[in-house]
């Protein structure tokens, strides 16, 4: 009888002792660090299980490995013990859980037009050290000696941003509302010729588009004579911008739907200079053959199609908006000009009975796609306070839904010269930062509203602060989506 006991343990045999191994067997685990350990059953089998004793998360409580995931930061170090059990076998791995090591951090500070903001505030906030420094005229700054994760805040005036849990060594903050940097502007006309000729006969539209690196205008060619007027052109930065003039031309039918392209011209490598009045700048159409994207919408739970858009769009950042669609079938097969070089972006609304929006752009896609699969996520709702509340403070936890897959950017909007606050952060609450300490103090009895919008996907805070970052998302150069709750007011504490 003294051999049924082993038989059961291990039921193929074998003549070994039956036992549990977890691999691997750190001493220290740092902080905001995932690690993947493994059990290894031998001479035995049946169910691992998994118990974790300490801070941070498992991926699982059972299989034959877990991920944990430890807390982005400890007050002082952690002991943790992960044990793994199968029947009466059992092992266990005891580590601690360290402070990263601290890094420098070499970021640069944006505005809305991709432009430097200098000098600038910047707070660093590491645990409960601040450590404050100045944007250069680049819009850079840096900071040596912090302990990952921190807080990144930018003031500039009566606004500030705060990017909640950065780890990242070269973030990019981009200051929304703040537009820097030196106004440029030049007017730009001309005429259109070609196509279906002028006067355009009934039911078709010309429209023209410019883009360059710095600037981008449209506008509709009139149906008499061709002739378009884009009227001041305004960029940021060189005094000088150079870039290229698109025109095309289309018959509609009755639901306003190209069902036929006549024609399509470029003008390229038009310089513009600040100041400057730019007329005569002429675009020939030649003749365009057609093709067809088809493909389908789907909706988050609770939302209604509110439009589809399509546009074309140029490598130089151009678009032509040729249709707008705000019927309500999630299919859709559109008639496209096959214009070289060209591509389609479609965009697509979408609103719950909140009033939350969510926008999804799909650019760069080829003018005879097929199967287009267009997924948009819900928006974020406003949860908690309620509208009106009162007696608001910097301890007032502010809720709403997640933006699925991305990040939040909560704005405190002030009244007149009071402070405006925003906050970035991957959480689905926050609070309004106190920033008494850069003259930013939250006032009292002051009437305040706020919202959410969010830009996806990003996975952290990290990637919105990555090159191109959220900003791509909300311009539509990139493949992704936004939202935008409605507005609520509160009234801070007396």
């Amino acid at each position: 009888m003294s051999l049924v006991p082993l038989l059961t343990a291990c039921p193929g045999g074998g003549g070994g002792t039956p036992s549990l191994a977890i691999s691997p067997k750190p001493s220290t685990v740092t902080a905001g660090t995932v690690v993947t350990f493994n059990a290894t059953l031998s001479n035995a089998t049946g169910t691992i299980n998994w118990t974790l004793s300490g801070a941070g998360s498992l991926s699982a409580t059972t299989g034959t490995s877990v991920t944990y995931t430890a807390p982005a930061s400890v007050p002082t170090p952690a002991s943790v013990t992960l044990t793994a059990t199968s029947g009466s076998l059992s092992d266990n791995v005891n580590f601690t859980i360290a402070a990263p090591a601290a890094i420098t951090v070499a970021g640069t500070v944006i505005g809305m037009n991709l432009e430097p903001v200098a000098s600038a505030s910047v707070v660093i906030t590491s645990g409960s050290t601040n450590i404050s420094t100045t944007t250069n005229a680049s819009g850079a700054f840096s900071v040596a000696g912090v302990t990952p994760p921190y807080d990144a805040t930018v003031v500039t005036g009566n606004q500030s941003l705060i990017y909640k849990g950065l780890t990242r060594t070269d973030p990019t903050l981009i200051f929304l509302g703040v537009s820097p940097g030196a106004s440029r502007s030049a007017s730009l006309s001309g005429t259109v010729s070609g196509g279906a000729g002028f006067p355009e006969p009934a039911n078709h539209v010309t429209k023209t588009a410019f883009g360059s690196p710095e600037a981008l205008d449209n506008a509709t060619a009139a149906p008499a004579t061709g002739a378009y007027n884009m009227g001041t052109v305004s960029w940021f930065g060189p005094t000088t911008t150079t870039g290229n003039i698109h025109a095309l031309q289309w018959l509609f039918d009755a639901t306003n739907f190209p069902t036929d392209y006549k024609g399509y011209g470029q003008k390229l490598n038009v310089a513009l200079s600040d100041g400057g009045a730019f007329a005569s700048q002429n675009v020939t159409m030649s003749g365009v053959s057609e093709a067809a994207i088809s493909g389908s919408v789907t909706l988050p739970a609770g939302y209604n199609l509110a439009s589809k858009r399509m546009s074309v769009g140029f490598a130089d950042r151009s678009l032509i908006e040729v249709l707008s669609d705000f019927g309500a079938s999630a299919n859709f097969t559109y008639t496209t000009p096959n214009v070289t070089g060209a591509t389609i972006q479609m965009r697509i609304a979408t609103v719950n009975a909140a009033g939350t929006r969510v926008v999804t752009t799909k650019p760069g896609l080829a003018v005879n796609a097929t199967g287009v699969s267009i997924t948009l996520p819900a928006g974020s709702d406003l949860s908690l306070p309620p509208n009106a509340a009162t007696n608001v403070n910097n301890s007032t936890t502010f809720s709403y839904t997640p933006f699925s897959g991305g990040v939040h950017f909560v704005v405190f909007d002030g009244p007149g010269a009071n402070p405006d606050y925003v906050v970035v952060t991957a959480a689905a609450s926050t609070t309004i930062p106190n920033l008494s300490s850069v003259g930013l103090g939250l006032p009292p009895s002051t009437v305040y509203s706020w919202n959410v919008q969010g830009a996806a996907p990003f996975a952290s805070v990290d990637a919105a602060a990555g090159p191109g970052g959220w900003l791509a998302v909300f311009l539509g150069t990139a493949e992704g989506s936004r939202t935008a709750s409605t507005n609520r007011s509160f009234t801070t504490a007396p």
